[in-house]
Parts: C-alpha cells; structure tokens; sequence
C-alpha cells in the first residue's frame, strides 16, 4: 500500500499510529501517517469513494468512506474533493487537502491522516 501523506507512521508524545495500538481500554483501529497540514492526500491503492464521511458531529475534521473489491472503510482528517465524491481514483491521486488535527486533539499530537480498512 502506497502511503497516503508520503511520510511515515505516527509516534509522537501522544502515542503510536501504528495499527492495535493502544488507547487506553481499547485498540487502535486504523494507521495514522504523519502528515503537513494542507498537502494533498492521495490514494494509497485504486478505490472508489462513496461519500463523505465525518469523524466527529461537533467538528469540521472530515474524509471519506470508501470501497474496494470486497473491502471498505474510511480516512479521515482531510478534506475531499468534491467532484471525486462517488468516482473511482487510481492509486497516488490526489483525492483532498489534510486537515490539523490540534484543534480536537491538542499538542503533542502530530497532524496526520487516519486510515483504517472496515471490512
């Protein structure tokens, strides 16, 4: 899998992005990739996105569900592109611009992008 953001997992004083990590009396269910707030965001493999789809009710943090042969889930803490909304994308397309993360989550978390397969 091609990397979303171009950079690496997540460690910072925060925790680990990496996936089954901890967080608290539960597990991380995704990956998060280090990212710049405002770079683009590309697909890490050829997937169709089926919509919007928003992290938390109270926040303008956003991204999308999509889905691939027989898998789906989401990415979130970018903001999409529109147009592609209900397309098909090849892997390394840029598909949105990455959102900041601090506002929800405060330093010493890093900006990144969470990736996570649902099924």
């Amino acid at each position: 899998m091609k990397s979303l953001t171009g950079h690496g997992i997540r460690v910072d004083g925060a925790g680990s992005g990496h996936y089954g990590a901890s967080r608290g009396n539960r597990r991380h269910n995704g990956i998060d990739y280090f990212c710049i707030e405002g770079q683009k965001v590309v697909a890490p493999f050829a997937l169709r996105i089926i919509r919007v789809a928003r992290p938390y009710a109270d926040s303008e943090l956003s991204g999308i569900q999509w889905e691939a042969g027989i898998s789906s889930g989401k990415i979130f803490y970018f903001k999409p592109y529109e147009k592609l909304i209900g397309k098909t994308v090849k892997t390394g397309q840029a598909i949105g611009i990455a959102q900041s993360v601090t506002e929800r989550y405060g330093f010493p978390m890093s900006d990144h992008i969470h990736f996570q397969v649902d099924q």
